[in-house]
């Protein structure tokens, strides 16, 4: 009888220290972080794309995507009508292309080119992906219980030191 009886106190050690052993790897994989939302273009909080063109997405303040819009929008009479050196994209005076983007001909002000380079320099560090990582959330200790065989159970094995 006290065989059986250190039989099952071997068992039921065994099955604490895999349910243990369970907890800790089902806690490592819930600590993967979630994929970004739009892949290595996820914007940081507070930015979003600039859209200037199809496939933009350099991050920006909201408002210099508003401005960008508006730029868009207006492009075709900041242009000369009857086209110029070169071509139908020729900028009237005191406009130049907006360059956000290679083929960018939108016609803007000299500022708002400076504008779009400033933000395309600055691009890497507005995208989620090259965030810095959060720091590591802390290990939980350890499931431990007192020893119910001691002698018969090793020390150390349903409580790690």
């Amino acid at each position: 009888m006290a065989r059986n009886r250190a039989n099952q106190y071997k068992s039921a050690a065994l099955s604490v220290a895999m349910f243990a052993a369970l907890g800790a790897i089902a806690s490592q994989a819930a600590a993967v972080a979630d994929p970004l939302p739009y892949g290595p273009d996820t914007c940081i909080q507070g930015f979003v794309w600039r859209e200037a063109g199809p496939g933009d997405v350099v991050c920006v303040t909201p408002a210099v995507r508003s401005s960008t819009a508006q730029q868009n929008q207006a492009a075709a009479q900041n242009r000369e009508p009857n086209g110029g050196a070169y071509g139908p994209d020729t900028c009237k005076q005191g406009f130049v292309w907006r360059e956000a983007f290679g083929g960018d001909v939108a016609c803007v002000t000299p500022g708002i080119r400076s504008q779009a380079a400033s933000d395309n320099s600055a691009a890497a560090s507005r995208k989620a992906a090259n965030a810095p990582a959060p720091a590591p959330s802390p290990t939980p200790a350890p499931l431990c219980i007192s020893n119910p065989a001691p002698g018969l159970i090793p020390d150390g094995l349903l409580c790690p030191q």
